[in-house]
């Protein structure tokens, strides 16, 4: 990043050389504002320490049981002291349950259903295999959610997009019944990952 923002102010400076002391002053004047937008917009790629601290609360949203009980390997697990699903379900080629049990013949597309106490969110589903964090460090499970091979081809950007927008992660601030819901607001959880991603997506060993 500091490489890059050197190569910047030098084009400045050397598109001014030569030229009358206006156009000296205004090059340079260039480059400075050129190297403080930089700053802002581009990865701190060397800033390790504010992004590990971001993930770790990235990571205490992500291994809270309204994620995890549907980041499993074959069956989702019920509650905030985690059970088997009741009925019990397997993932299916879709991630949508198998024949004669699918997500949808109990789960609906709109709301959670108090009645029942049954939740529901749009696109209710199960998590992919590839993205079955169930016992990883918190460092494993950081190199699982950057890994495009795992977590649906997504850039570190996109990982903010997705966060901020994915109804099913928006339901796990509001599960209804008496589920907890993530402690920390959704637009701060939305805040850390963007600064994660921001100061490098460093990874804790």
């Amino acid at each position: 990043m500091a490489a890059f923002q050197a190569k910047i102010y030098e084009l400045f400076r050397s598109a001014a050389a030569g030229k009358s002391p206006f156009w000296i002053g205004a090059g340079v004047a260039g480059a400075a504002f050129a190297v403080a937008v930089l700053s802002i917009v581009l990865p701190r790629g060397g800033d390790r320490e504010a992004s590990l601290g971001a993930w770790d609360r990235v990571a205490s949203v992500l291994q809270h049981r309204r994620c995890l009980n549907c980041h499993q390997s074959n069956e989702p697990l019920q509650g905030d002291n985690p059970r088997r699903h009741t009925p019990r379900v397997v993932r299916g080629h879709d991630n949508q349950g198998a024949p004669g049990m699918r997500c949808s013949s109990c789960h609906g597309e709109q709301r959670n259903n108090e009645a029942s106490r049954v939740p529901g969110a749009a696109h209710w589903k199960f998590a992919p295999r590839s993205m079955s964090w169930a016992g990883l460090s918190a460092g494993a499970l950081c190199r699982t959610i950057k890994d495009p091979a795992k977590n649906g081809g997504r850039s570190p950007r996109a990982l903010v997009k997705h966060v901020e927008d994915d109804s099913l992660i928006h339901w796990a601030w509001a599960p209804g019944g008496e589920r907890k819901p993530i402690p920390i607001p959704h637009y701060v959880f939305v805040e850390f990952v963007d600064e994660w991603v921001r100061t490098g997506a460093h990874c804790p060993d």
